[in-house]
């Protein structure tokens, strides 16, 4: 069976980016062909794409993504041709420590790595797939268990969210922070990660939630879907603001930028006892200098691979949160484009102009 599409190729890093045809192998055993529904333009492909993380090129780029299974591969038993499904790059063996032990997000077996290197060709020469997935395509090969069966009266738009910057947010709050009812939370930064912490927050039951951007349209946004209050960063100090608000700093901060510099402010921001959790991705060979006399009072701050989110438990869970209406995703979408329009939705994601491009298939 030959498998072509179209696809967005990244010949090298600050170039835009490409419409060729690629190849694609057929899913072996334990793999899934998915003919991709949308894919939204995460932070972490700007990263990539910009040459801020070393990653051989050319390649695909694109991991937040949903569509509908075109074919399995031998020993597939979880999704069957016809399913719509939600893609996450976040693989898992299911047998390593790991795995056994609930923390899937740091599973050792480097079977998916391998296997992602010689599922995409271009003009006859392989080219590496983008984190399992290579969502700016119009067909996917991954692993199975990278698959979650997705409801139908959710969109694909919504669902590629699921994939990841709101269950990032979500797990982020739900599974390592773990607010009280009652408790105050700050988030800083409120793209689509962010904007998942706000409404994890407010579904756990904190009554303070404190939203910091330096874009009043995030900001907006963030009111919108749970924040109780706003900090415009750049105008006022963050640290100082949070604490003003709150009398004595916010019992959880989640940093969800990625700068050594909003990390400090969302650990100074602390009440004693307090903890925060980074959730942006930090830049290569970056330090973050604390300031050591707020250890004395107990407040933490440690770092998390997407919330230690469990895939196949925890996903589940927050299409239902959409379902019930308890979670909303519509508000983060700000533009749909074509594939062909991938260039202009990552100026726009760059520019930080609205909070989710989408790229609809």
């Amino acid at each position: 069976m030959t498998l072509t599409c179209q696809a967005a190729v990244l010949f090298a890093p600050g170039r835009p980016m490409e419409i060729k045809e690629i190849r694609l192998a057929p899913p072996q055993p334990g793999e899934v062909l998915v003919r991709t529904g949308a894919a939204g333009i995460c932070g972490t492909d700007l990263h990539f794409a910009a040459g801020a993380f070393p990653y051989p090129s050319p390649t695909v780029l694109g991991h937040e993504a949903s569509g509908t299974v075109e074919a399995v591969g031998d020993g597939v038993t979880t999704v069957v041709p016809g399913d719509r499904v939600i893609v996450c790059d976040q693989t898992f063996c299911g047998q390593c420590a790991a795995c056994l032990s609930g923390a899937m997000v740091y599973c050792t077996d480097p079977t998916p790595k391998q296997r992602q290197r010689h599922r995409l060709s271009l003009n006859g020469e392989p080219i590496r797939q983008y984190l399992g997935v290579s969502a700016f395509a119009e067909r996917m090969v991954v692993d199975a268990h990278a698959v979650i069966p997705l409801p139908d009266r959710i969109s694909f738009e919504a669902a590629a969210l699921l994939s990841c910057c709101l269950t990032t947010g979500l797990a982020t709050v739900f599974n390592i922070n773990r607010p009280e009812p009652g408790s105050s939370v700050a988030v800083i930064g409120t793209g689509g990660v962010g904007l998942g912490a706000v409404q994890g927050a407010r579904i756990a039951g904190a009554t303070r939630i404190i939203a910091v951007d330096l874009h009043e349209h995030r900001l907006a946004v963030a009111k919108d879907v749970g924040a109780t209050d706003t900090v415009l960063a750049g105008r006022e100090d963050t640290a100082a603001a949070i604490t003003a608000l709150t009398g004595t700093g916010v019992d959880h901060a989640i940093e969800a930028v990625g700068l050594p510099e909003t990390a400090v402010q969302a650990f100074t921001a602390l009440a004693p006892g307090g903890r925060a959790t980074i959730i942006g991705m930090m830049p290569m060979g970056a330090d973050i200098p604390l300031p050591g006399r707020l250890l004395r009072a107990g407040r933490s701050l440690a770092g998390t691979v997407m919330g230690s989110v469990r895939t196949r438990a925890d996903i589940p869970h927050y299409a239902e949160m959409l379902l019930r209406g308890s979670l909303h995703a519509e508000p983060l979408i700000t533009s749909t484009r074509p594939l062909k329009g991938i260039n202009d939705a990552f100026g726009e994601a760059s520019a930080g102009t609205g909070v989710r491009a989408m790229i609809r298939f």
